[in-house]
């Protein structure tokens, strides 16, 4: 595993251990391009995406193109989770992703911001985990640092900036609780 900045820390732009990041980023980046060129169903697309995430995917996970990941390595993904096209994940903070996720297209999840005061030099990381049976609608967007909680879902278009609690309806921008979900 590289020597990674930590999920919730900080770095300046010249912490040696971005140079791994930046690494990892080229090597994404280049797999990514290849993902995205292909269907899902060709024969090599699992074992792209293998390689990105370097690990074993589980049959159940379905990945479709285009997507975009800069640190694979920096994933963990259950069973049973659709990610739709056009999804976009920076995971230099890492990302976890429970079962029976769905992601729908062009959700934008980040793990990294750049600093209010000193953005060209700062930047600073935040582990985001989408619980168990969580929905990401369209367009949503989840910041670092935040848990999409158990059943919960992100209404189309929402940018959440906060931990949404199990069972939750969140909407908006800033997302905000719209209602308590029912599951059985």
């Amino acid at each position: 595993m590289f020597d990674f900045i930590d999920a919730t820390g900080s770095a300046c732009k010249d912490d040696p251990r971005l140079r791994n990041v930046e690494e990892e980023m080229i090597r994404c980046h280049a797999l990514c391009l290849k993902i995205s060129s292909q269907k899902p169903t060709d024969p090599d697309y699992k074992a792209l995406l293998e390689e990105l995430f370097r690990c074993e995917l589980d049959d159940s996970v379905a990945i479709i193109s285009p997507f975009y990941c800069d640190c694979g390595c920096r994933m963990k993904l259950g069973k049973n989770i659709i990610i739709n096209k056009g999804a976009t994940i920076l995971s230099t903070g890492i990302v976890e992703i429970e079962d029976n996720v769905l992601i729908a297209p062009d959700v934008k999840i980040t793990t990294v911001n750049h600093d209010l005061r000193s953005r060209h030099d700062l930047l600073h990381f935040g582990k985001v985990t989408v619980k168990e049976n969580a929905w990401i609608c369209i367009g949503a967007t989840i910041c670092p640092g935040v848990t999409i909680g158990r059943n919960a879902v992100v209404a189309a278009g929402a940018v959440v900036t906060k931990d949404v609690p199990d069972n939750t309806l969140v909407g908006g921008v800033p997302a905000r609780k719209i209602k308590d979900l029912e599951m059985n």
